[in-house]
């Protein structure tokens, strides 16, 4: 082949590459529908904190940092001062947040496990130590101590502060969800610490390529969430009674966000029953077809079986009968049966009972379609509005989903508090 005819044909590639690439644009202007990061734009009079960000985990930790650098401040100090210290002298302890946070970084083994299983996001927390100035020991220690701060506690006191008269832990989350026809609707809300509420922060990021929406607080990675481009969501439920691993599992927030950052619900599954996790948690994985459910301790995983067409979960234990000693030891359990439990246990988690049985209730024998979920988010106990009790309900969420569209409703507040903020993404067949 002589040199024209080289040329010719390098010319005739450019120009069918040139064109496929104006193809492509015509048909995403025609379709009138951007690529799915630019489909929302969080609102700054929202009532949560909200961020944007694209670029590395680092980055985008970076950003979040120099945005809330006043409010993760005064998150930390909360976090220190309104409940390390007293969950410490609850079990006995000095009142002394160095120790806590010295034993929860170099005692365990969950430092080690973020930068082994989720070296990602140890840069994004780093990320957001740097961008905010404060110190990366403080803000990976608060990271760290959702679910496993009371797993601490029980290692350096020997007391398991659920069990400790006094302490109120009837807060944590609830979820239900319903599907049919290839469609899903799942509602959860997050319940956490009265000392967290006015921290509670909505993180839209395009990390290294995944877009996700996030719900969390400032100077968190971020708790629970949608995938927007995958199509599916994942929210937690913390297990108290079950066995933790801190020696060598990975903590909560880590372990929930390295399983969002899965290309599909079905991989999400996978890296669940993958990847070791420090504390007993139960996750609720949502997609177009329906939901999954797992209940996780630090020793077993267990899959739900469910051959509904909905689900209720709280913090109670349904399948997974890996107890704690502690507990077992305090209800006089010589062998676990989860269907057969003292009457004193439940009376122990009677708050959490209740939610699962209301929820379940109220989704028995509905469809999509019947479901309106402010009539059961909005009851107590599902819902706690700020009080004088330590228990409240931080933000409640709606996902639904078909095989196109994700709609979104959120609000952070108890549900009936504050109105909900919503957002719609078309996340398949785009062209």
């Amino acid at each position: 082949m002589n040199n024209i005819n080289k040329i010719r044909l390098k010319v005739i590639a450019v120009l069918i590459a040139w064109f496929s690439i104006v193809i492509l644009t015509l048909n995403v202007t025609v379709a009138g529908i951007p690529p799915v990061y630019y489909q929302i734009e969080l609102n700054e009079s929202s009532n949560y904190y909200v961020i944007e960000a694209e670029g590395s985990h680092y980055a985008v930790g970076y950003v979040h940092g120099k945005k809330f650098k006043k409010e993760i401040r005064y998150m930390l100090n909360r976090f220190k001062y309104e409940l390390v210290e007293p969950m410490m002298m609850s079990v006995g302890l000095a009142p002394n947040y160095e120790n806590y946070k010295s034993f929860c970084l170099h005692n365990t083994g969950m430092l080690e496990a973020i930068q082994k299983y989720t070296p990602q996001l140890h840069d994004e927390v780093k990320g957001i130590a740097e961008g905010s100035g404060l110190p990366l020991d403080d803000l990976l220690c608060f990271n760290i101590s959702f679910d496993e701060l009371f797993a601490v506690m029980e290692e350096m006191s020997g007391k398991n502060p659920a069990l400790v008269e006094g302490n109120n832990l009837s807060g944590h989350c609830s979820a239900g969800a319903v599907w049919n026809d290839n469609k899903a609707s799942v509602c959860y809300s997050l319940d956490w610490a009265r000392m967290f509420e006015g921290a509670q922060c909505l993180m839209k990021y395009n990390v290294d390529g995944k877009v996700l929406l996030l719900t969390g607080y400032v100077g968190t990675v971020g708790i629970q969430g949608v995938h927007l481009e995958n199509g599916f969501s994942l929210n937690a439920h913390s297990k108290f009674d079950l066995r933790a691993n801190i020696e060598e599992g990975l903590p909560s927030v880590f372990f929930a966000r390295s399983i969002l950052e899965s290309k599909s619900k079905e991989e999400a599954c996978t890296k669940i029953e993958q990847l070791p996790i420090a504390v007993g948690i139960g996750y609720v994985l949502t997609d177009h077809s329906g939901s999954t459910i797992y209940e996780l301790s630090g020793k077993k995983k267990v899959k739900v079986q469910n051959n509904n067409h909905f689900l209720a979960i709280s913090n109670d234990i349904r399948v997974n009968d890996d107890l704690k000693e502690s507990v077992k030891a305090h209800f006089n359990i010589k062998k676990v049966n989860v269907r057969k439990l003292p009457k004193a246990y439940w009376k122990n988690n009677k708050d959490s009972n209740t939610r699962y049985t209301m929820i379940s209730n109220y989704l028995k024998g509905k469809t999509l379609e019947q479901v309106e979920w402010e009539n059961v988010f909005g009851q107590y106990p599902v819902s706690k509005a700020v009080s004088k009790e330590i228990p409240v309900t931080n933000l409640w969420i709606i996902v639904d989903f078909d095989s196109e569209f994700i709609n979104i409703k959120t609000a952070p507040s108890h549900p009936g508090g504050l109105p909900l903020e919503e957002y719609r993404v078309k996340y398949k067949n785009i062209l």
